[in-house]
C-alpha cells in the first residue's frame, strides 16, 4: 500500500514538474529572435517537444520509482553488511569508487548519443512539419501518395 501511495506521489510531482517545464520551453520557444529559427531547423524543434518531453512523461516517474528503490535498498544491505562485518565495509568504498569512475566516464558519450539521435530524428520532424504547413497545397494538387 505504501509503494502505491508513494508512486502516487511520484507521478503527481512529476506530472505538475513537466508541465511547469513544458510551459516555459514553449514560453522561450515563442519569444524566441528570428535568429534562434535561422540556426535551429524545424525538426529539431519538434524533436524536442515531441521525444524529449515524451521521455520525461512516460519513462522518466518509473525509472526514478525504480531508482530510489534500489538506491534504498543499496544503502540499507549496505548499512547490514557493515554492521555484521565491518572488513566488507572496505569492498563496498572501493565498489563505490569504481561506480563514481564509471559514471564520469559514461556521461560524455550518453550526451554525445542524445545530440546524434536528435540530429538524426530532425529531418523526419522536419519534412512531417512542411506536409503540416502544406497541406493544403498537397490537397489542391493531389499528392497525397507522393507524399
Amino acid at each position: 500500500m505504501l509503494n502505491f501511495v508513494r508512486a502516487l506521489i511520484v507521478f503527481a510531482i512529476w506530472t505538475n514538474a513537466t508541465t511547469n517545464m513544458h510551459n516555459a520551453v514553449i514560453k522561450k520557444v515563442l519569444r524566441a529572435n528570428i535568429l534562434f529559427f535561422d540556426k535551429n531547423p524545424i525538426g529539431r524543434i519538434v524533436t524536442r517537444f515531441s521525444k524529449d518531453l515524451a521521455v520525461l512523461d512516460f519513462m522518466l516517474p518509473f525509472m526514478i520509482i525504480w531508482c530510489t528503490q534500489g538506491f534504498f535498498r543499496a544503502i540499507f544491505v549496505s548499512i547490514t553488511v557493515s554492521i555484521i562485518n565491518p572488513w566488507l565495509f572496505i569492498g563496498l568504498v572501493i565498489a563505490l569508487i569504481l561506480m563514481i569512475l564509471l559514471l564520469r566516464r559514461g556521461v560524455r558519450p550518453m550526451q554525445e548519443q542524445m545530440k546524434l539521435d536528435g540530429i538524426s530524428r530532425g529531418p523526419i520532424h522536419s519534412t512531417f512539419a512542411m506536409i503540416i504547413s502544406g497541406l493544403v497545397t498537397i490537397r489542391t494538387f493531389g499528392k497525397f501518395n507522393y507524399f
